[in-house]
């Protein structure tokens, strides 16, 4: 019989997680002990399902230390290195995020992965130049798909704020916010205003940006 593909057969680093790690995404952590039970589980056994709502955030905080252990430290903190096609979930060189699509067999959606990737590889990491407030996110198969674009904002206050325009809407997130924006379109005309803060090292500007399945992805959490 064939064994059936698992969401951490990508992984031979499980065993490295530190356990406190997991804590920080986790509402109501269980007792650490049940938490080193789980992820020994998992590394047994990685092919088993969540069977509770909370067991599938347990995963999906395993899934994003995963990710952050297959790149190096130096390129997490924006210190440098090249990732040009060395790394199956991120190159840093092309601004890209590449999410396999059978990860999608084992997660709720697609913009819950997405935001597992996003927070594994990009929350709080330092940048190294303004370029890195715009990624593509790709999923991954035999044949690449494009399903969205991800604006980083690099606000100077907590009180900054970003306005999208897009497809004749507006929005606004505030710093700190989070949001996904359907443009179901392979390109997206979008102009923002900011206040106390910058995309692309500008204040205001308009921009083509690329759409999919998943859309226009705002991340003002990082500050």
């Amino acid at each position: 019989m064939p064994k059936l593909p698992a969401l951490f057969d990508s992984f031979d680093n499980l065993d490295q997680i530190d356990i406190n790690s997991l804590i920080s995404w986790l509402k109501g952590a269980p007792h650490i002990i049940q938490l080193e039970n789980y992820l020994a589980n998992r590394i047994l056994y990685p092919q088993a399902l969540p069977l509770t709502k909370y067991d599938m955030a347990i995963d999906l905080a395993i899934l994003r230390e995963a990710l952050r252990l297959n790149v190096p430290k130096s390129v997490l903190e924006g210190k440098g290195g090249v990732l040009l096609g060395d790394n199956p979930f991120i190159n840093i060189n092309l601004r890209k995020i590449l999410i396999p699509e059978r990860f999608l067999n084992f997660a709720p959606n697609l913009t819950v992965l997405t935001y597992v990737f996003v927070d594994a590889f990009l929350l709080n990491r330092k940048k190294e130049d303004f370029f890195e407030d715009l990624w593509t996110v790709v999923l991954t198969d035999d044949a690449d798909e494009i399903v969205g674009s991800l604006i980083l904002p690099q606000f100077s206050s907590k009180d900054g704020e970003i306005e999208i325009s897009i497809l004749g809407k507006k929005y606004k997130i505030p710093q700190g916010g989070f949001l996904i924006i359907p443009c179901l379109k392979d390109r997206c005309e979008v102009s923002y205003k900011l206040k106390n803060g910058k995309v692309l090292g500008k204040e205001e500007n308009a921009l083509e940006l690329y759409g999919g399945k998943l859309g226009i992805i705002i991340d003002g959490r990082a500050l």
